[in-house]
């Protein structure tokens, strides 16, 4: 806030003065000898009017330093009418009252949002279990009657897979209510989410290479299996039959453990490379599978951020992709 600009902000306050001090000269005209009576009523009403305007300028300027100062500050911006003086002008006093309404009304909308959200998720959980009966019945059947299979065993996997996706997807930007941190042994998950998709495997003729696996670290085993088959779940959508390989190892690192999800597949543009854990992003790759959806790997890198991990993803475009989750130091322990 400059003074200039406070000036040309309060120019109306320019003109007043000068109509005003123009109709005093001219009345002081009718006054003989009047010439330096003049030129000191100018002058005390030029300072007059330049010292007043320069002390409300300083005085507002004060005030919205401060205000700048207590934002900066704030971790929460919103809670700035809690921190604000209570002014001494009525207008500071009226701006503090409206930011204080501001805050009021933000405070009821984010309430509304937030049950509104609370509830869709609670019918998405209860949506997901409910459909688990049919899916579960299907499977049961299909079991039962492996002759008439016809590739739905396939269907009703993928099924499931989207219904599990979902089920992560409303508890993603809750997950500090549904997640327990204990030790994990990495080999036991990797081989939990291999055998869930065996048949898929075994009918693609993928080669798989599981070693270096021996090791444990801290994190949730539930949300670490859903996020290790998103990605496991792309080896297997955008590789080719009879050719896929994927290769999955661990690595230990001073400060961290690095767990390596490697493919051949048709790999990611570098251009694009940068986008993909963007929500709802499936790149020229996944507009040529019609079931691809771009929330994968938007979830991976979500529930990562969440669980203090990381995720990285390196590749060649006809060559294969590696993803690779990186547990800090403080998910790292020492297999005994």
């Amino acid at each position: 806030m400059r003074y200039g600009q406070y000036i040309k902000e309060h120019r109306i306050w320019c003109v007043v003065f000068a109509v005003f001090l123009c109709s005093v000269e001219i009345f002081l005209l009718t006054f003989n000898k009047s010439g330096w009576l003049m030129l000191y009523v100018a002058i005390a009403s030029g300072v007059g009017f330049v010292l007043g305007t320069y002390t409300d300028y300083r005085r507002w300027k004060r005030y919205l330093e401060n205000l700048d100062a207590i934002l900066e500050d704030l971790d929460k911006k919103y809670l700035l009418p809690e921190m604000m003086d209570k002014g001494e002008s009525q207008e500071e006093k009226k701006l503090q009252d409206i930011f204080y309404d501001m805050e009021v009304s933000m405070n009821e909308q984010v309430s509304n949002y937030r049950r509104n959200s609370e509830e869709y998720k609670e019918y998405v959980e209860t949506w997901v279990h409910e459909i688990k009966i049919p899916i579960g019945a299907m499977k049961m059947i299909l079991a039962n009657h492996k002759e008439a299979d016809y590739g739905l065993s396939d269907e009703v996997a993928r099924m499931e897979g989207y219904v599990e996706q979902a089920l992560f997807y409303a508890r993603s930007n809750a997950v500090e209510k549904d997640y327990l941190i204990n030790r994990v042994e990495l080999l036991q998950v990797v081989q939990e989410v291999v055998l869930k998709r065996k048949k898929t495997l075994r009918d693609m003729h993928a080669r798989i290479d599981l070693h270096d696996l021996e090791m444990d670290v801290n994190s949730d085993s539930k949300w670490l299996a859903f996020m290790l088959g998103q990605v496991l779940d792309n080896s297997i959508k955008y590789g080719e039959k009879d050719a896929l390989s994927i290769e999955i190892h661990g690595e230990k690192r001073e400060n961290s453990v690095l767990l390596h999800v490697k493919d051949n597949g048709a790999g990611i543009k570098e251009s694009e490379i940068s986008r993909v854990f963007d929500k709802g992003f499936t790149g020229s790759n996944g507009r040529g599978a019609a079931n691809s959806t771009g929330i994968g790997l938007y979830l991976c890198k979500k529930l990562c951020k969440r669980l203090e991990h990381s995720i990285n993803i390196t590749s060649e475009e006809g060559k294969g992709t590696t993803v690779t989750f990186v547990f800090p130091v403080s998910s790292m322990i020492t297999m005994e």
